[in-house]
Formats: C-alpha cells, structure tokens, sequence
C-alpha cells in the first residue's frame, strides 16, 4: 500500500468481529513478524500494544489473551491492533526478544560487576548468574508468562536458542575474564546447552507453581554443573590481574 502506516485504519475498513478476533488471536501460526512502524503516531499504537499485553499478563494466563482484548484495553480498533500485529502471538514473538535481551544484560552486568573474593571458582559463576535470572523471572509475572508460559512458537523457541548461543558466548568470555580457562573447543556451545536444560526445568516448574521454586533451582544448578563438568576441569585458576 502507498500510504503511511497510520493512516491505513479506516473507517470504511471491516470492523474485526469478537469471535474472529478471538479465533484468530490465540492461533500459534504466525503469518507474518510484526510491523514495526516508521511514523510517530503509529510506534506509539505499537508501544501502547506491547505495554498493555504487559499489563495484561500480569494477571491473565497469556494463552486466555485475544488481539480483541488488547484492543479493548489500548481502546485502539481492532483493524489498527491486527496492521501492526497480525496474530497475537506475533506479540508474543516481540516481547520474548525484549525480555531475553533485558535478561541477558542483566546477567552479564551482574556478572562483570562482582569481586574476585566473590568467586572462588567457575562454578560460583554459573550460580550466581543462575540466580539473577531466576529473581527477575520470579519478580515478573508477565516475563514469566513470555517466556516460561505454555504458549511457545517455534520462532519463541528458535529465538531463545539464539539467545542461549549468544549467553553462551558471553559467558564463556566471563569464565576468561577471571579464570584461566583452558583450551577445550565448543566450550561456548556447551555452555548453550547447559541453558537449555535449566530453561526446560524452569518451564516445567513455572507450569506447576506459578514460579521457579527452591527445589527446581536447586535441581538445575545441579544439572547444569553436571553437564558442564562433562567437558570443564573441575577448577581452573583464578586470574592474578583482576
């Protein structure tokens, strides 16, 4: 279409009815990405979108939630919600790339930030920043319901494991910044999968309790450092110059 994105929604535009809406709002196809706009008007609808589902999910089970209900809520037409996102899991999509970015910094900054006498060796590491991550997941329900919740699209998961690559790289980096890591190659991918493990725990528990409770996370720091130990040294030298 030649005009601006916000200009799109018409009035002469079919009004989406409730029953579509709904039908089509919890769908896990995804037809296309979401939109993102150029106009100013039409990223603040976007931003309005994404903030009310956030909204939204702090409360409701984000598999109950319709792009007829974030609609309702932003008090945009439903024409104006499906240009920017066609289905509602393409918001869904969009809010796991923010928290997993979000996460993934936290995690880093906390890790960067501790002391040597804070980590007497790689394991206190893999805790810590295991910690972090399940303190923010716990303080937020709706990031819970992203991306530990029952609704996961293959982009979600694609996505995520993007992310646990990236964190793996990351955090081998981290490793080499206070240790003496030896040579071992694929380090950085083992590293990956040891998240993917603690990813699929954490899911598990989030689904039966509504949170990531004591035993689950004892149980994937334990099966996290079992799995690394398949490849790392026990210990490994804390650097002199840090």
């Amino acid at each position: 279409m030649k005009k601006e994105d916000d200009d799109l929604v018409r009035e002469d535009v079919a009004i989406v009815r409730e029953k579509a809406s709904h039908r089509k709002g919890r769908t896990t196809q995804v037809v296309r990405s979401a939109r993102v706009p150029t106009q100013e008007r039409s990223k603040k609808r976007y931003q309005s979108i994404l903030d009310a589902t956030l909204e939204m999910l702090k409360s409701a089970n984000i598999e109950d939630i319709s792009l007829h209900d974030i609609g309702k809520v932003t008090g945009l037409p439903a024409p104006s919600v499906h240009y920017l996102f066609n289905t509602v899991t393409a918001i869904f999509i969009e809010l796991n790339k923010i928290f997993n970015e979000y996460l993934t910094q936290k995690i880093i900054a906390h890790s960067q930030n501790l002391e040597a006498h804070q980590l007497s060796n790689w394991q206190d590491l893999v805790r810590s920043s295991l910690a972090i991550a399940r303190n923010e997941l716990n303080a937020d329900r709706a990031m819970s319901e992203v991306m530990l919740g029952p609704i996961m699209h293959r982009s979600m998961r694609v996505n995520n494991l993007e992310t646990n690559r990236y964190h793996g790289t990351a955090s081998l980096e981290l490793l080499e910044s206070y240790f003496t890591v030896p040579e071992i190659p694929g380090m950085a991918t083992y590293l990956m999968f040891s998240a993917e493990l603690v990813d699929g725990l954490w899911c598990g528990a989030y689904a039966r309790y509504g949170l990531i409770d004591d035993e689950t996370f004892a149980e994937s720091v334990r099966a996290n450092l079992a799995y690394l130990r398949c490849y790392f040294p026990e210990s490994m030298t804390v650097r002199k110059d840090i």
